[in-house]
């Protein structure tokens, strides 16, 4: 558990020491901003009630005092106020919380082989610990298959509701298709589709998807995952100048359906950093590529770059192949891995559903902090 191990004034803030050794200056008027008594913070609402820019100039703390344990902080303002804060809650302002990089373990097809990331439908719906699980592994792995399953549309449903709900696109919430070409996508075919996240038009990407094959009888079809962070990686390290070019230029994607009045677009660059550099997303999708052009040796540069990383996808190495088969759905981070399909004939049942980045994130975020006030009750 997190414990603050000394408490001290500096100048214009307060130094504070945490058990993992790291330590950190907190402004005066930073933590009084950040005050979380119930008229500077709605006990219900979660919202701030503070008015910024209405707080006195020059605050000091006039006392301060570090709780047993160290769980605690306790400040006396200059003009009265007084402001208590936990230590969990200091150090979290520390850290990357919309994206944690730190839990997640890049692989190859030999690693994932050997720890694949896995859950029972049974243990995900019935306790809290299930779930946690099934999004512990998603968010290490950037991926989880659900096992037993039923091969129903309720049951795919069911696994999309438990965790979020599910999102609404152009082509739908909940689809379940067979290869008819209902929509104008390679997808809703046979044919074989390249590694791939989806949704490389739109501004913001769907965030995690879900397949689960309901009915096959056929041949071929297998399905493929690869680790775009790990091609990162590679990159980063053997070609340093191409992946910064990935990393620098806007690739646009284009869905069309005119039939429907419809023809989206979006661009950014297929590595997508963060403020402090960090990699978020992986965008990569050839069949939706729109045109476009640069000056000729950024052109030659972006082509080298953009060829290197499709070369790494289709890599065997790097790739988890698996036939998905009725009572297996696949729940995949789409800004993390590509995925893909040989060609098949027969006939293929396939369900799915979109779900948001920010809310598996936030069902992830909640059961930890339960698990965590359970254990500390």
């Amino acid at each position: 558990m997190t414990h603050m191990t000394h408490a001290a004034p500096q100048q214009g803030g307060i130094e504070i020491a945490f058990g993992d050794g790291t330590s950190h200056v907190f402004t005066h008027d930073w933590l009084r901003d950040h005050c979380t008594c119930a008229s500077c913070h709605h006990p219900e609402t979660r919202q701030r009630l503070v008015d910024t820019f209405a707080l006195p100039a020059g605050l000091q703390a006039s006392a301060i005092e570090l709780g047993a344990g160290g769980d605690r902080l306790g400040i006396t303002w200059s003009d009265g106020h007084e402001s208590s804060f936990m230590a969990r809650e200091l150090a979290a302002t520390l850290s990357p919380v919309c994206h944690p990089t730190s839990d997640i373990t890049t692989w190859n097809e030999a690693e994932i082989s050997a720890d694949f990331p896995q859950v029972s439908f049974d243990a995900m719906m019935q306790g809290d610990g299930g779930l946690e699980a099934c999004l512990d592994r998603l968010e290490r792995f950037g991926f989880c298959f659900v096992e037993g399953t039923p091969a129903t549309p309720e049951g795919t449903q069911a696994v999309a509701t438990r965790i979020a709900y599910i999102r609404e696109t152009i082509f739908g919430g909940y689809w379940d298709f067979t290869a008819n070409l209902q929509h104008k996508d390679t997808a809703y075919t046979s044919l074989a589709i390249g590694p791939h996240t989806d949704g490389t038009y739109a501004f913001d990407a769907p965030g995690y998807q879900m397949l689960h094959v309901l009915a096959f009888e056929g041949e071929g079809g297998e399905n493929v995952f690869v680790d775009g962070f790990r091609i990162a990686e590679i990159m980063r390290r053997d070609t340093p100048e191409l992946y910064r070019v990935l990393t620098e230029v806007e690739v646009p994607g284009q869905y069309i359906d005119l039939d429907r009045g419809i023809h989206l677009m979006a661009r950014r660059p297929l590595f997508r950093l963060d403020s402090a550099g960090r990699l978020v997303q992986v965008s990569f999708n050839n069949h939706d590529r729109a045109p476009f052009a640069l000056e000729p040796r950024r052109q030659a540069l972006f082509s080298a770059a953009y060829a290197t990383f499709a070369r790494h996808a289709n890599d065997p190495a790097l790739q988890y192949r698996r036939r998905l088969a009725p009572g297996s759905l696949a729940l995949f981070d789409n800004w993390r891995l590509l995925h893909a399909r040989d060609a098949y004939s027969g006939v293929r049942r396939l369900a799915g559903a979109y779900l948001n980045k920010e809310d598996v994130e936030s069902r992830l975020r909640v059961l930890r902090a339960r698990r965590l006030e359970m254990a500390a009750a």
